[in-house]
């Protein structure tokens, strides 16, 4: 009876001894896998091979390591992105402004004159104004980005909304030979919405017909179907390339030179992310040669009106 408790206990013992050195083990590969991680390495991982106490504790460690990977790379995404602005803005800004400075120079130092003089003064302004769209397109996805865009969601006759922008636009467009159709029905369609949005919205996608299309027809329609409302802007232009469609929404995404090389990468991703806070769609298509059709859709029922910070 007292060798079967000795063996007994003599087994006992052997097997704490085991658990502990094999915790001890455990503990010291974890040690030597957190080190690693800790110097840079996020693609290890602690290798869960049973149901122990310390298994938990592992899935936690891998959970908090794969996620601090994922935003290191969302991140590094972000500052690759701002350089890539950065580059792309003084780029874009540096030829109207030396432009600007040419023809304010002229004109301050006499070399114009009369009617040569009056072209210098529209030539500045023109240039002045391309600035201007560059500064308030850079502060309106700083402002997105950071999160400290405010949206003030009221009830909007939509359709006179959209009348009013479009009519800011008659002058550009027929100064540079665009016909336009606006088909927007006299009844009222209510909409909550942030205006400033919209407004926004329209007139990126009116200057991106402008800059990029060479269309001569383009028409706006606002209609209503249901509980939806449907806004669409249609050109007759050159068309978007099936390689550059699906990334037209991307920031800083510039499409090929068919469709014109200027433009900051930006007037569609806001546009998208406007959109999207305004809890609307919107869907393109387009053929080459044949022109683009974007359409926006908006619920009549998601918003309630209201003050909120994107």
């Amino acid at each position: 009876m007292y060798i079967g408790t000795l063996i007994l206990l003599l087994l006992i013992v052997i097997i704490l001894a085991l658990s502990i050195y094999q915790s001890k083990k455990k503990v010291k590969e974890m040690n030597l896998i957190l080190k690693d991680i800790l110097e840079g390495n996020l693609d290890r991982k602690l290798l869960v091979k049973d149901h122990t106490e310390l298994s938990e504790t592992y899935f936690i460690i891998n959970e908090i390591v794969a996620k601090y990977k994922e935003e290191l790379v969302n991140l590094k995404q972000s500052e690759k992105t701002y350089k890539q602005l950065v580059t792309n803005l003084s780029h874009d800004i540096r030829t109207p402004l030396a432009s600007l400075m040419g023809y304010l120079s002229a004109i301050q130092d006499g070399i114009v004159t009369g009617e040569e003089k009056e072209e210098f003064l529209k030539l500045s302004s023109e240039k002045a104004n391309i600035l201007k769209d560059y500064i308030d397109t850079l502060f309106e996805w700083l402002k997105l980005e950071s999160g400290e865009r405010i949206f003030e969601f009221e009830r909007t006759d939509i359709g006179e909304l959209s009348r009013e922008v479009m009519g800011e636009w008659i002058l550009q467009l027929e100064q540079n030979q665009i016909e336009y159709q606006i088909r927007i029905p006299e009844e009222e369609i209510e909409l909550v919405i942030d205006a400033a949005s919209y407004r926004r919205i329209l007139n990126n996608l009116l200057q991106n017909v402008l800059i990029h299309s060479h269309a001569d027809l383009i028409t706006l329609e606002v209609r209503e179907a249901e509980e939806n409302v449907y806004v669409s802007l249609t050109d007759n232009g050159v068309g978007i390339s099936e390689k550059d469609l699906p990334h037209i929404f991307e920031r800083l995404y510039r499409c090929d030179v068919s469709r014109n090389g200027k433009g900051n990468g930006l007037g569609l991703a806001i546009v998208m992310e406007l959109i999207k806070a305004n809890k609307g769609s919107i869907h393109v298509e387009s053929k080459e040669a044949e022109g683009s059709h974007f359409l926006i859709k908006f619920s009549k029922n998601k918003i309630e009106t209201s003050k909120s910070q994107g």
